[in-house]
């Protein structure tokens, strides 16, 4: 599983954006910027597809 999908999973859970943001840094072993730019990228797909 890729960050995107395990993020649009969490979020599918109603997760909140930190505990999507430390789960994220947990599961991948990102640092907190890093994790929050793989969440910047989910967003900015979703966005793409809401046009």
């Amino acid at each position: 599983m890729d960050p995107i999908d395990f993020i649009r999973d969490k979020f599918s859970q109603d997760c909140a954006i930190e505990t999507v943001l430390h789960l994220v840094m947990a599961h991948f072993h990102l640092s907190e910027e890093e994790a929050q730019a793989e969440i910047n990228a989910y967003f900015e797909i979703v966005e793409g597809y809401r046009g």
